[in-house]
């Protein structure tokens, strides 16, 4: 049997600093599927080829692509990977290629572990019926952008067609969300600090980061903070200083301390260094306020989306929104360029909470009549905006009745958010709100928080804090671990951004402060 190697080349700056014992990860990945050790007895490797990334756009021509090159080359199957990762692992790819081959698989792929130890392995004659069911049945899927996840995105449309094998982890590390890769300078971080602690710990040697064992480095990677939290990927910012709805769901406090609104300028500022620090970020501007109450929401928007790496979410309740907001607001996305960080250039959610006039009036402290004013909004919004609206429904013993009906009539394709909505988990806010969730979806086995690793509070006087609830506990005059970080208009993002690294030691050895230990938003991911 003969195998092919092909590599995907995304031609980023981090893929080539050499930090990996002098080497850069693109270096000591190449230099692996090179050498072909991984390869069975009786396996030859027909080469090793390169498909840069302006060679092919859509995932239906990676698989294409794929398709042709082993074709050409006489392979029975292709091992893929993208070139940038340092921590390719010996064992597992032997593992992987072996089970390939001896269970005569389609596709073969490791599963449980951090992505970046393993390749994934295809059936030549499986690449091309991927390729061409991205052309034609699974068109909406193969038209998308070449990604980590192409080739299962495209064989799970019809995965029940195709013979597939995994290589379970003996521990699930998929939780930590890990990417062990040069793709961006979040993953590249990871991927820095897991190799320094590796190295220390005697898990790997300076040349030899493929003889490590894949259980062990992940277990590393799961105890050191560097690893777990390396810059914010979501900042939640309080740009106005108002709302036009009261919801149950957020707690009573002032705006900012009682200071003004962001200005244009402080935001423009404030917008810079987060590019210049996160580099890829989704911005929330609607933190405890109503952002479209902000005088200058568009001119704020449109500052966002000049920076390739950030996105735009807001919340809104929809009352304010005319039909000229979304003509100026669409205008603004049409002529933004894409994203380079795998997000919409905007996404907005709607607060809706209901599918009656009644019960959205008591959810969100105003007159039913306001109810179709707000499905008027979120409607004008969706044909602006089409595919990036989210119709919002926050679960509370309140309005819990209604749930069903809200998700079955916003999740058919044919409504005008085309099958979008956001079914959100009450927040008590460690507290300060009355225990109101109908149902308590917490893991059984706390995991360290993620907004403290992934996430940024930032209040409309330019006060940061390390989570929501935190923010929440400052402007309720709470103490017992609701501090304010220092001023993000004032000081570094980094600066602000490094005080809460022992929060997370705390969180990796199980201690909590007063508001960290009532909360049970740990678990719950943005973006």
């Amino acid at each position: 049997m003969k195998a092919l190697v092909v590599l995907f080349d995304e031609e980023n700056k981090y893929q080539e600093k050499k930090v990996f014992g002098g080497k850069s990860g693109r270096e000591v990945c190449t230099e692996f599927f090179k050498k072909a050790q991984f390869l069975p007895a009786g396996i030859d490797t027909v080469g090793v080829d390169c498909v840069k990334k302006d060679d092919v756009k859509t995932g239906s021509e990676l698989l294409a692509k794929i398709h042709q090159l082993a074709k050409e080359k006489n392979a029975d199957f292709v091992i893929y990977s993208y070139c940038d990762l340092p921590f390719i692992n010996l064992e597992l790819t032997k593992k992987i290629v072996q089970s390939h081959v001896e269970f005569k698989c389609e596709y073969t792929f490791a599963d449980g572990y951090p992505y970046g130890f393993a390749p994934e392995v295809i059936d030549t004659g499986a690449a091309g019926i991927l390729a061409e069911l991205g052309r034609t049945t699974q068109a909406a899927e193969g038209e998308k952008p070449v990604c980590r996840e192409t080739i299962w995105n495209l064989l799970k449309t019809d995965i029940n067609s195709f013979e597939v094998e995994s290589e379970l982890a003996e521990t699930d590390w998929r939780l930590l969300r890990l990417k062990l890769c040069c793709a961006n300078k979040d993953n590249f971080m990871q991927s820095q600090a897991l190799y320094e602690a590796a190295v220390k710990a005697g898990a790997v040697g300076e040349g030899a980061l493929s003889a490590g064992n894949a259980e062990e480095i992940s277990k590393i990677a799961s105890e050191n903070v560097s690893i777990l939290k390396t810059v914010p990927g979501f900042y939640n910012i309080q740009i106005a200083d108002a709302r036009d709805t009261k919801p149950v769901y957020e707690p009573e406090h002032t705006f900012g301390k009682g200071k003004n609104s962001f200005t244009f300028e402080s935001f423009a500022a404030l917008c810079k260094k987060i590019s210049n620090f996160s580099e890829s970020a989704v911005l929330n501007l609607s933190f405890f306020c109503e952002p479209l109450l902000n005088a200058h929401f568009l001119r704020i928007v449109e500052e966002v989306l000049k920076y390739e790496g950030l996105s735009v979410f807001f919340e809104t309740s929809g009352l304010c929104v005319t039909e000229d907001f979304c003509k100026q607001l669409s205008a603004l996305v049409e002529k933004a360029a894409p994203r380079t960080n795998g997000w919409q250039k905007v996404m907005i959610a709607v607060h809706l909470d209901a599918v009656s006039a009644p019960v959205y009036a008591k959810m969100n402290g105003t007159d039913a009549a306001n109810f179709t004013k707000a499905l008027t909004g979120c409607d004008a919004l969706c044909k602006a905006l089409p595919g990036m609206v989210y119709p919002q429904f926050t679960r509370t013993n309140n309005n819990e009745e209604e749930l069903e009906a809200f998700f079955r009539y916003w999740n058919e394709k044919s409504n005008s958010s085309g099958g979008n909505c956001i079914i959100q988990k009450y927040n008590d806010f460690s507290g300060l709100l009355p225990p109101c969730k109908p149902a308590d979806l917490s893991p059984v086995e706390r995991n360290v928080c993620w907004h403290l690793r992934r996430d940024m509070t930032i209040l409309a006087d330019g006060s940061a804090f390390a989570c929501p609830n935190k923010a929440a506990a400052a402007l309720a005059g709470k103490t017992g671990g609701g501090e304010d970080l220092g001023n993000v208009l004032e000081l570094p993002l980094e600066e602000i951004w490094k005080k809460t690294d022992e929060s997370v030691l705390n969180h990796i050895n199980k201690k909590y402060c007063e508001v960290c230990r009532n909360c049970d938003e740990y678990y719950t991911f943005n973006f």
